[in-house]
């Protein structure tokens, strides 16, 4: 059972607070045209794969590394690209109502980069102040996707145990770097890549919660609360 005793929520950036669906269907048809993948995806291919968890598109079991390697490449290079970020449904309220309440927040993100550009893009659409930390990741390569050290490093800069901790993301790596980390919950949020369905039944990194949408995280928070009352 996890700990229910949270003092700080910490947060994954893309598909959790701020879309992906454009830049990620940028590349993921960027990464299949240059497999010479046949038929080109298409926006609606891509919505109805999404829609059936076929989180490969059709591609092959040998190709898929390089798939990983390419689609991430592209992805990233297309959110550098963007220069406003596009926040999602309900974020600003949540993030507002926990700094109302006093935990401790930050971004932890698998963006390679500099924290204080990646700050200055959150300080554009007003999510900056809501913020104590952003971490990036030091490495541009598949080893930045696993965000283990990040976690268990933010949770040191904040004075916080690990235990006191909950990460939310939107992907089952996400689930894997809180449980690596110690953290007392990791919380799925079906606003990515990934659908409710699939966050719940992974068959190797199971959350301990699923929402469907952010504003339902502090009804979660306060569920956890009175149950730890009772």
């Amino acid at each position: 059972m996890a700990s229910r005793e949270f003092k700080a929520v910490f947060f994954d950036l893309d598909g959790t607070l701020v879309d992906i669906h454009g830049p990620l269907y940028i590349a993921a048809k960027s990464a299949l045209d240059e497999l010479g993948h046949k038929p080109p995806l298409t926006h609606e291919r891509f919505r109805d794969a999404l829609a059936a968890d076929d989180v490969w598109l059709g591609v092959p079991k040998d190709l898929r590394p390089e798939y990983v390697k390419l689609a991430h490449a592209y992805f990233l290079a297309e959110i550098d690209k963007t220069e406003r970020l596009e926040v999602l449904p309900h974020v600003y309220e949540t993030l507002a109502e926990l700094k109302r309440r006093g935990y401790a927040t930050a971004v932890i993100t698998s963006r390679p980069g500099d924290s204080q550009l990646l700050f200055e893009k959150l300080a554009m659409v007003g999510l900056a102040s809501y913020l104590d930390h952003v971490v990036t990741q030091n490495t541009g390569s598949l080893r930045g996707l696993d965000k283990t050290d990040s976690l268990k490093q933010t949770a040191l800069k904040a004075a916080m145990h690990p235990r006191a901790c909950m990460y939310v993301g939107d992907e089952p790596r996400d689930v894997m770097a809180a449980i690596n980390a110690g953290y007392g919950a990791s919380v799925a949020v079906a606003t990515g890549a990934a659908s409710f369905g699939y966050l719940r039944s992974h068959p190797q990194f199971k959350p301990d919660y699923v929402i469907r949408k952010m504003s339902e995280l502090i009804d979660l928070l306060d569920n956890l609360k009175a149950e730890r009352v009772e």
